[in-house]
């Protein structure tokens, strides 16, 4: 797909169609009063900030069960949202629709109209398949995968869902931001020219801590569940589960659907406390080719005490856009600022996961514009997988070889619980083994 029709495809596919008929009922919708039901399957900090947002965004709806690996992150999270949720009638989870395990979203999402996919990347690919074809709308947090199979299976099911009209919100928040939406059309309208190199960073602190201390009772797959962050298996590594977001604006501005070739390295440190040092590396560094030869620089590094850098870098024929923070300016080619989002244009950068909400449940609920923003989370989170498997295995490697990969970083099955063994053990010492390029096959 070109350019122009990448752009326009992704800005109005679906405008316009309503849900399917008879999937919420006949009492839902701007016709009656009835609310919208959702299940919360992932019960962490993202997930429950997703349901408040959606309970408080003035559209009818209810949280009618909850799903998670482990049943004190349901009490926790729900005792959190009792506190905070404004109308309490609105909580209508009881202990018969509490599910834990790794089969207890199939049963979460029976008794929903939108499941909020908010689990550990590795397996949104099986329950995002789970509840569309149960007829289910969707909240589906990034990332959305963590490998080429998974990858596919998330692209698949879009598909199914764009058939059936089932909505589909993602979580890769900063395309319903004022500020970047702002930006990125006067990047579309040529105000630095046409690109022909952009960078982008997220260098910060530690995204998993291991220093928690291991019960005796956990096997290991409950632990590594429990410290998911810190294993590239259930998480996709930091080059997914943050960067992913610098990544899906390059993507956007650029107005393609994803780089053609790739080079990558990477590292970790000695130290095993920290995301990325087990089964993974806590800095990769990309270097990804578009259609037109446009060069993308692409940085991910989560470790303490190092400098902390944020933020996407466009160049063009006539100048250079620079986003960071809550701020995007515009320079033409002698460097005259021409272009500054703070004084000239008043719209939010970051935090907008309410608009988000508001727009998946008004849609579903008053029959407005149809979303699905499956597509591009999928390309943008196998773009930071594309940059992994490059880094991990020291090769170049071409977009189409890459998801052409048949590996899996994790099978999961109806046949998964806490007794499955991992991909990664520990080795003697107590280290777990890391990717090594040229030997690792990705």
């Amino acid at each position: 797909m070109k350019r122009r029709e990448f752009v326009k495809s992704t800005a109005i596919a679906g405008t316009g169609a309503l849900a399917a008929p008879g999937i919420l009922g006949a009492n839902i919708g701007s016709q009656g009063q009835d609310r919208l039901k959702i299940a919360l399957i992932g019960c962490g900090g993202r997930g429950t900030g997703a349901v408040l947002d959606a309970l408080n965004c003035g559209v009818p709806a209810e949280l009618v069960a909850m799903a998670d690996l482990f049943s004190d992150r349901i009490d926790l999270h729900y005792n959190a949202l009792v506190e905070r949720v404004k109308d309490k009638t609105q909580l209508k989870v009881t202990e018969d629709t509490r599910f834990t395990g790794f089969q207890g979203y199939k049963k979460a999402i029976a008794l929903c109209d939108i499941a909020f996919l908010t689990t550990p990347a590795a397996y949104k690919p099986i329950m995002f398949e789970e509840a569309i074809k149960q007829g289910k709308h969707v909240f589906i947090e990034k990332p959305v995968s963590v490998d080429a199979y998974g990858f596919k299976k998330i692209m698949e099911t879009a598909a199914l869902a764009k058939k059936n009209r089932l909505y589909v919100a993602g979580g890769l928040q900063r395309r319903y931001s004022p500020g970047y939406q702002k930006i990125v059309e006067l990047i579309h309208d040529g105000i630095i020219g046409d690109i022909f190199s952009a960078e982008c960073y997220w260098f910060g602190g530690p995204i998993g801590d291991l220093s928690r201390p291991r019960e005796d009772s956990w096997t290991e797959m409950e632990f590594q569940n429990r410290h998911w962050r810190s294993f590239s298996w259930v998480s996709g590594g930091n080059i997914e589960e943050y960067h992913v977001h610098n990544i899906d604006v390059v993507n956007w501005a650029l107005q393609q659907e994803n780089p053609l070739t790739v080079t990558a390295h990477g590292g970790k440190i000695s130290e095993k406390l920290y995301s990325g040092s087990l089964g993974g590396f806590d800095s990769i560094s990309s270097h990804f080719i578009y259609e037109n030869d446009i060069s993308v620089h692409s940085y991910s590094r989560n470790l303490p005490n190092c400098s902390v850098k944020n933020g996407e870098w466009f160049y063009g024929t006539k100048g250079r856009v620079v986003i960071t923070g809550d701020n995007a300016q515009a320079f033409n080619s002698k460097g005259k600022l021409i272009f500054d989002s703070k004084k000239e244009y008043d719209g939010n950068f970051h935090g907008v996961h309410g608009i988000v909400q508001k727009d998946l449940l008004e849609g579903i609920y008053n029959k407005k514009k149809y979303i699905n923003d499956a597509f591009y989370a999928a390309k943008s989170c196998m773009t930071g997988t594309f940059g992994r498997m490059s880094a991990w295995s020291g090769r170049n490697m071409k977009w189409e070889d890459a998801i052409a990969s048949e590996v899996k970083l994790f099978d999961y099955t109806d046949e998964t619980d806490f007794n499955s063994v991992p991909p990664i053990l520990p080795l003697a010492n107590g280290d777990y083994p890391v990717p090594v390029p040229g030997k690792t096959q990705v």
